[in-house]
């Protein structure tokens, strides 16, 4: 029989990982612990850190039930000296990381005998960084390099060894809910089955290529659209990354924030953008659109789409695995 593993996760616990985390234990494997975001200086009985633990209680309970993993807090001022003690007796076979905008320390990755894998939400070596999802979109090379890769963690960011890949389909980059449960769906594939892989021996990995490729850093500057953008490239911004990154359309030199496609009205007009009882009426290249003003019916909208699941039972991925060893 094989031997379970341990592993301790450096990631937030929400719906987008509980359903990673809880793969990992239905394969019979242990979660040695879960080292999460922790509050600012002089937060820790706010009312945002109270709710963010509350969060993370409901969304482990729905995925893992009594299973009830130790969390350890690290805040943005906490070094890794004290977690590293913590995590020094845990036993762990290797640490696993997602959405970890710093450094994890070699020492702290020296305590895992398989070391430490990260999952990145692009293609590697395509847009290492920490909002590759944003950029893919922005660029519009979501159907090239958009998916999630399991690599080894290094010093460099993003820059390990790729051990396996996922690719997404073009129907995933429908909204913001469609990515995200892809990207549910993709993480806990690669952790469950491919991890024990790795971990086993079957997989070597194989290094990341040389080269200059685009760093994914989301720049907050405004994202003006109309006669030179197409309706479905408007359409996609504001529907994945629109709550992040002002879309706008200039009306009489005001820029307006726009939110969801409503309809298309028909191809361009020639006539001058339009802003009326919250729609937005205005030209693109090949159609003239009308869009929701953003604001807080928008919002909520937004999430509401956000939330929802895109397909009722989970979807088997085609998985790219690097360096199959006999």
């Amino acid at each position: 029989m094989e031997k379970p593993l341990s592993a301790v996760f450096v990631t937030e616990v929400s719906a987008v990982t509980a359903p990673m985390l809880a793969g990992w234990v239905n394969k019979g494997h242990r979660i040695a612990a879960i080292v999460v975001p922790g509050p600012r200086a002089g937060k820790h009985r706010s009312f945002s850190t109270l709710r963010r633990r509350w969060r993370r209680r409901f969304a482990l309970r729905s995925h893992l039930g009594r299973t009830t993993p130790r969390l350890v807090e690290l805040g943005p001022s906490d070094d890794w000296d004290a977690i590293q003690q913590q995590l020094g007796t845990s036993g762990a076979d290797l640490l696993v990381c997602f959405g970890y905008g710093k450094r994890v320390p070699q020492t702290v990755l020296g305590l895992f005998p398989k070391g430490g894998l990260n999952l990145h939400p692009a293609l590697l070596p395509h847009y290492r960084g920490p909002h590759p999802i944003h950029r893919l979109v922005i660029d519009q090379m979501h159907d090239v390099h958009g998916g999630v890769t399991l690599h080894n963690m290094t010093a460099g960011f993003d820059q390990g060894d790729i051990i396996a890949q996922v690719r997404f389909a073009a129907e995933d980059w429908h909204s913001a809910g469609s990515v995200k449960q892809a990207l549910t769906e993709a993480m806990a594939t690669l952790v469950a089955d491919v991890i024990p892989e790795f971990c086993r021996g079957e997989l070597a990995g194989a290094p990341q290529p040389d080269g200059t490729y685009v760093w994914a850093r989301l720049q907050r500057d405004p994202l003006i659209v109309g006669l030179h953008t197409s309706s479905e490239y408007v359409g996609r911004l504001c529907r994945i990354v629109g709550s992040s990154v002002s879309v706008i359309v200039l009306i009489k030199g005001q820029a307006v924030r726009l939110a969801q496609p409503v309809r298309r009205l028909g191809p361009p007009t020639g006539q001058a953008p339009k802003l009326r009882w919250g729609l937005v009426e205005f030209d693109c290249a090949d159609a003239r659109v009308a869009h929701l003003a953003y604001g807080k019916l928008s919002r909520l909208l937004s999430r509401w789409q956000s939330r929802r699941r895109t397909g009722q039972e989970s979807r088997s991925f085609d998985i790219k695995r690097f360096g199959v060893t006999d």
